[in-house]
């Protein structure tokens, strides 16, 4: 480590006598009242033409930045803080040392909205009611997707499988992307979402009254890039994957400011083939079943629109983004029966294709005094899919095509006012409409036995049309306010629900679900300010977690020989009681934050495993059947630790250990699962234009329903150049360097047995990106500031 150290600086020193004509700059970035704001992102970049990022940094805890090494010139230099407009001036090196003197930012404008921080790694910092990742150029999620992003986020976790999302142990979270949601599920959102694409997340553990109240264990809302900088802005990405196959992504994102009007698009598209295999042993039928998939996915997703900057106080965003993926693939899903010591052969191929369409509507009026306003939100999103599933089997032996189809719709108005008082408090109200419609179909060939009412045997097809429309009015109020130290937000939300079903199943037949009611969710937040660096809070919200269309369909959402999921018409929401406690401590290089948590939820919804016999061509045949049903109750409660530290200018890190107890009731059955997780992600800048980041992982095995995960583990390595005055860079990046990232299952029920599963874990990423733009017709930088959507945060 000595050799390593000394090699770093000495590399370092080297560069600084390249050029004697460089400089340092200082300054102390301070409020109107001249008190100090720690934490503000420090950036500078290029005059001219063109503009790029040449250095940036971070203020200390009384508000001071040094940034060396900057080549004598002309420079912009632009500051964000939380809560402070931005800050943007001209600077002049001509000396070895500038010093800017005090710089004071602009009205504090009281909401605790984040600042992007355009960093080359993963940044984390805890808010009042989030906490926020800014996700940067992460060199370990280079040229991946938003799955992986997100699998490095603390108290996240993405099953490879199934692509299931998780929080705090629980899959009942609520995915929204720039604050909105989509019809695209969860799984395949994340999937095709590339990494580059993403400017941050936020992690809502326990939202406040204001958001939807939708998801037990919270919101990630994954924010994209949207480049709002003055002139016309472009930036190129191309990457290559090799793993078990390769692949191949590309993405644009250019914008253009005019002045009055911000002109944005981006276009992202990603081409090639994923491979997964693994092996379920059943050690009561003998059965085991060896599976492997591989797909071949094109996906493109567009997005293009403009702000427009009609006043000062006034502004209109209207954008559309476009999702379009066509897959098709084949699957081995061959069965060895240890009775007869046979082999047969299973095969299954499918051609599908999904599209996607969101178009928003957003418009901020703000009125005469900071942090008053009203915003109206408006999304409309439409969806359809088509597949064709053609089957080969020989256990049991049956050849058949399943067709499916489906339509998803859905509208949400939101109309927002906030109003700071002066010596006062805050208050935030809102109304808000939803409505979801959806329709499944599906027709299959495949021929089943089964019995009517009197016993007489018949055959049939499975056909299935279900369609189904809930409409959600609600009405919400917050009220917040500080008293010295201490500072409170209490609020409450309305909701009235309606929901209705129609469904012709064959050979169940026709039926119909109907659930009407009124439901109300209060929220509160206390904080206490122990020091001036340390702070505990305090809150509390009630959550409910309503099923969607893949949990109630009666559609198969896939099939195998031995294994079949389904949906259950009439499931009921469950609702969550949630509170959390929590300690933040800031101090000179980082911060330290621990929180601890504490769910009940009643009627709880959950993944269920029972075994069933059907009959195919006369043949009794041993299957699986996975559905959801309603539970009686379970309680959840947990403990999150995470820092970041910066020991020396080239070193950073940041780490985080989190455990979590889900204790589920089934009957007379008690099951409680401790899953733990450990991160840690090191940032190594070798030089001003090379950097380095190592991550590693460790999941602690844990008891689940149906038996025990064990445990699983990973290192990844990446690295990142930049030359041509750093607009351009070439990335590389090894996922799982040991190949150990693979998930085994010790299963108890519904019946004992061993499931071991494998994916491409284990691949080597290279990227190029190349960053330009140029200037067009400037104006003011506070007028894009006033185009913002309601943030939903608690501000004091």
């Amino acid at each position: 480590m000595r050799l390593l150290t000394m090699v770093f600086f000495l590399m370092l020193s080297a560069m600084s006598f390249a050029n004697d004509k460089k400089g340092t700059i200082t300054g102390k970035v301070q409020d109107g009242a001249g008190k100090a704001i720690p934490y503000a992102s420090i950036e500078i970049y290029t005059k001219g033409e063109t503009q790029s990022l040449v250095s940036g940094g971070m203020s200390e805890d009384d508000g001071t930045f040094v940034i060396e090494g900057i080549d004598y010139g002309t420079y912009e230099l632009v500051i964000t803080a939380v809560g402070f407009n931005d800050k943007v001036q001209d600077i002049n090196v001509q000396n070895a040392a500038t010093d800017l003197g005090g710089i004071v930012m602009g009205s504090d404008i009281v909401v605790l909205e984040g600042a992007e921080i355009r960093a080359e790694t993963s940044q984390y910092r805890t808010e009042i009611d989030k906490r926020v990742v800014d996700v940067g150029k992460d060199l370990v999620s280079a040229g991946a997707d938003a799955a992986s992003v997100l699998n490095n986020i603390p108290s996240v976790s993405v099953d490879q499988q199934t692509g299931a999302l998780s929080l705090r142990g629980n899959e009942n979270v609520k995915v929204m992307v720039d604050g909105k949601p989509s019809n695209i599920p969860a799984a395949q959102l994340l999937k095709q979402l590339p990494s580059n694409a993403i400017a941050k997340v936020e992690i809502i553990t326990n939202p406040s009254a204001k958001y939807d109240p939708e998801g037990n264990s919270g919101i990630i809302n994954i924010i994209t890039h949207k480049n709002k900088r003055k002139g016309y802005n472009v930036g190129l990405d191309l990457g290559y994957t090799l793993g078990d196959n390769s692949r191949h992504n590309g993405s644009v994102n250019a914008n253009v400011n005019t002045g009055s009007f911000n002109f944005f698009g981006n276009y992202n598209a990603n081409f090639g083939r994923n491979r997964f295999h693994g092996e379920v042993n059943n050690y009561d039928t003998l059965l085991d079943q060896f599976f492997d998939v591989n797909d071949e996915n094109n996906s493109q997703v567009f997005k293009v629109g403009f702000d427009w900057f009609i006043g000062e106080k006034t502004a209109l965003t209207l954008y559309t983004s476009q999702f379009y993926n066509r897959g098709e693939g084949g699957a081995q899903a061959n069965v060895f029966d240890n009775e007869v010591n046979t082999l047969f052969y299973n095969h299954s191929d499918v051609d599908g294709k999904y599209d996607n369409q969101d178009y928003s509507l957003n418009f901020k009026q703000d009125f005469g005094k900071e942090n008053h306003n009203i915003v109206l939100d408006a999304i409309y999103s439409t969806s359809d899919n088509k597949d064709t599933r053609n089957y080969v089997n020989t256990f049991p032996i049956e050849t058949f095509s399943e067709w499916r189809k489906g339509k998803n719709e859905n509208t949400r108005i939101n109309l927002d006012y906030t109003n700071q008082i002066i010596d006062g408090g805050k208050i935030e109200a809102g109304l808000q409409f939803r409505q979801e419609k959806n329709e499944n179909d599906m027709l299959s060939t495949q021929v089943l036995d089964n019995e009517d009412d009197q016993g007489n045997p018949f055959t049939y097809s499975p056909d299935v049309d279900y369609q189904f429309t809930r409409d959600i009015y609600s009405a919400y109020v917050n009220y917040g306010q500080t008293f010295g130290k201490f500072g409170m937000q209490l609020g409450v939300r309305a909701e009235r629900v309606e929901e209705n079903a129609d469904y012709n199943v064959v050979p169940t037949g026709v039926g119909t679900f109907k659930n009407d009611y009124t439901e109300f969710y209060p929220s509160a937040f206390l904080t206490y300010d122990v020091t001036e660096r340390g702070q505990i809070l305090l809150n509390y919200s009630r959550r409910v977690d309503r099923p969607w269309i893949g949990q109630m369909t009666p559609v198969p959402e896939w099939t195998t020989p031995t294994m079949t999921s389904e949906g259950n018409p009439e499931l009921r929401p469950q609702f969550t009681n949630s509170y959390e406690l929590g300690y933040l401590q800031r101090f000179k290089g980082g911060s330290l934050n621990a929180t601890a948590f504490y769910r009940k939820v009643n009627d709880v919804l959950f993944r269920y495993l029972e075994n069933k016999t059907i009959i195919v061509n006369g043949v009794e045949t041993p299957t699986v059947v996975q559905k959801y049903i309603n539970y009686e109750d379970s309680e959840s409660y947990g403990v999150e630790l995470s820092a970041n530290y910066k020991p020396v200018k080239w070193w950073s890190f940041n780490a985080s250990f989190d455990i979590f107890a889900n204790k589920f009731y089934l009957g007379e059955e008690e099951v409680t699962g401790t899953p733990w997780n450990f991160r840690i992600n090191n940032n190594i800048n070798l030089t001003k234009d090379l950097s380095v980041q190592n991550f590693f992982m460790y999941r602690g095995p844990f008891k689940f329903i149906q038996g025990e995960m064990q445990p699983m583990w990973r290192m990844d390595l990446g690295m990142r150049y930049s030359f041509m005055d750093g607009k351009a860079a070439f990335t590389a990046r090894v996922s799982d360097i040991f190949k150990t990232f693979n998930a085994e299952a010790h299963i108890t029920n519904p019946t004992p047995g061993l499931g071991q599963f494998f994916w491409e874990s284990q691949t080597l990423y290279v990227g190029f990106s190349y960053n330009f733009g140029g200037e067009v017709r400037k104006r003011h930088l506070n007028q894009e500031s006033n185009q913002s959507g309601g943030g939903g945060g608690i501000g004091f």
